[in-house]
């Protein structure tokens, strides 16, 4: 297919250059390094270029540990360091364009087309400048930016390019916005090229790829361990995953709307990770599947839509299997309340994660979580996510002590949760196998402090609490993945507030603070 000339949107604008706009592209790839490192002295000090007397085999090996943004940087040190990142194993080819457009002030569909328009020429001219064969594999090839089937030319050579490397990680996350605009994945049936052999781990976003594809490549690519597949389009009607190799070991499925059925049979799958959408909801069969034991969930807590799919309801697709399963994790944005309840035993869970979306309030009470508890007889370690809640402010007057709670209103608090759990014995039977508590994203908020409480004054078998005051976020289309937040200020004042607060009600248990 031959190739489009791209044009800018904006009237009377020319082609682009094969030069991008570095007023455009500045913000995130500039050859600027930090202060301390932009000349060679400071980068080594005062004691000679030793780093540069390195074999390139281990100069690849540092720059690979580096973005990619930092490994181009590095060609200004020296000419020793101009072309070594050209070597470097892994391309993440990741452009944050919501900060280009805050810096632009400007979000209208013109600027956004341009800008993919950019983001295309800078791809097609950074891999002109990389070796079209070399004797290592491309560990990692990632594109991230809000790209559309107007690009399919550019984007087969991208992946092409990536598949003669012999590409291991291969990602593609488009971000397009109707599905009628996705990328088509190019490799099926008739079309699958040999070094595609090498491929242990495939990531698709908005990329139309239909359920007979997956099972080609899944037969053909059989190195493959992971597979990711998030908003697939209309083609992915139903899924069977039949008799895979030995090493693939998860299967990722993200808000594939059209999606209704998924057969996994004689697999030796042992994590399987679904974020449910809306109707129609996809029914999960899994048989002959001897090591699943992780199972990882997104959903809304209760409500009364019955178009809303809940915790309770994609739990019960998994009711065969749960028995099974050694860890759970569950993810939700919404408030979770008594109606949330776990039905079927799992007798050989050992591990509950829980993670809470960004906009669960410090009012909205954690307890109904306990509830879970009684499900899992043999529950060992229980660990709770709370992505970036609410900005700490530091008090104003020094001398003000931070608020501390009450034991009795911690304990015994008016809401109806805490009521609730307090009465059932068999949450109360529960409380008594968990020997370790991490709590990551805590902030000394009300519900943050009841829950850590509860567990510390119930848990009989308790040896442990991590309190993590690192902030993080989750990306917003893989809501596997975690993104970690620079916000220094606010851990230290979380770290403060932890230690004055926890001494109150952990006393005897080794409480850990990050």
């Amino acid at each position: 297919m031959k190739r489009t000339p791209l044009k800018l949107n904006k009237k009377g604008q020319e082609y682009m250059g094969a030069e991008l706009s570095r007023q455009t592209l500045s913000p995130l790839y500039s050859n600027e390094l930090s202060p301390g490192i932009r000349t060679r002295e400071g980068l080594l000090g005062n004691h000679g270029d030793r780093i540069s007397m390195l074999p390139d085999d281990v100069l690849v090996l540092i720059l690979s540990s580096l973005s990619l943004k930092e490994a181009t940087a590095t060609s200004i040190l020296s000419s020793r360091w101009k072309n070594l990142w050209n070597l470097t194993p892994k391309l993440d080819l990741d452009l944050d364009w919501t900060a280009i457009l805050n810096k632009r002030r400007n979000y209208d569909m013109n600027n956004m087309n341009n800008l993919s328009c950019e983001y295309v020429r800078w791809v097609d001219r950074l891999l002109t400048t990389l070796p079209k064969s070399s004797t290592t594999n491309l560990v990692r090839f990632r594109v991230l930016f809000e790209l559309t089937s107007f690009f399919t030319v550019y984007i087969d050579d991208w992946v092409s390019y990536a598949v003669s490397r012999k590409v291991e990680h291969l990602e593609l996350i488009l971000d397009a916005c109707l599905p009628r605009e996705y990328y088509s994945f190019p490799y099926k049936k008739g079309n699958f090229p040999e070094n595609l052999r090498w491929l242990k781990k495939l990531s698709l976003h908005c990329v139309n790829v239909s359920g007979e594809t997956v099972e080609f490549l899944l037969r053909k690519c059989r190195l493959l361990e992971q597979l990711s597949l998030s908003q697939c389009g209309k083609g992915l009607s139903s899924l069977e995953i039949v008799r895979t190799s030995p090493v693939f070991k998860c299967l990722e499925i993200s808000q594939c709307y059209s999606l209704n059925s998924v057969v996994v049979r004689e697999s030796k799958v042992v994590c399987i990770k679904y974020a449910g959408v809306g109707e129609p909801r996809c029914r999960f069969k899994l048989v002959d599947v001897p090591l699943f034991s992780q199972l990882w969930i997104q959903a809304e807590a209760y409500t009364r839509l019955s178009y809303i799919i809940n915790i309770t309801d994609i739990i019960n697709m998994f009711d065969d299997v749960l028995p099974q399963l050694h860890m759970l994790k569950i993810y939700t944005k919404s408030k979770i309340s008594l109606y949330d309840n776990l039905h079927k035993m799992m007798p050989n869970l050992k591990e509950l994660v829980v993670v809470v979306g960004s906009d669960y309030g410090d009012k909205y009470s954690l307890v109904p979580i306990i509830r879970w508890f009684s499900v899992a007889p043999c529950l060992q370690r229980f660990v709770l996510e709370a992505p970036h809640q609410e900005k700490i402010k530091e008090e104003k007057k020094v001398s003000r002590a931070p608020k501390v709670f009450s034991i009795d209103c911690l304990l015994n608090g008016s809401d109806l949760e805490v009521w609730d759990i307090n009465r059932r014995n068999e949450v109360q039977r529960a409380y008594s196998h968990i020997k370790e508590v991490k709590f990551v994203g805590y902030r000394g908020v009300y519900n943050h402090i009841q829950m850590i409480s509860l567990l510390a004054h119930q848990g009989s078998a308790l040896e442990k609490i991590i309190v993590d005051t690192r902030s993080f976020e989750l990306h917003e289309n893989m809501p596997w993945d975690r993104i970690s937040r620079n916000q220094n200020e606010d851990e230290i004042i979380a770290r403060k507030r932890a230690k004055s607060e926890l001494k109150h009600v952990t006393s005897g248990i080794n409480v850990s603070i990050l």
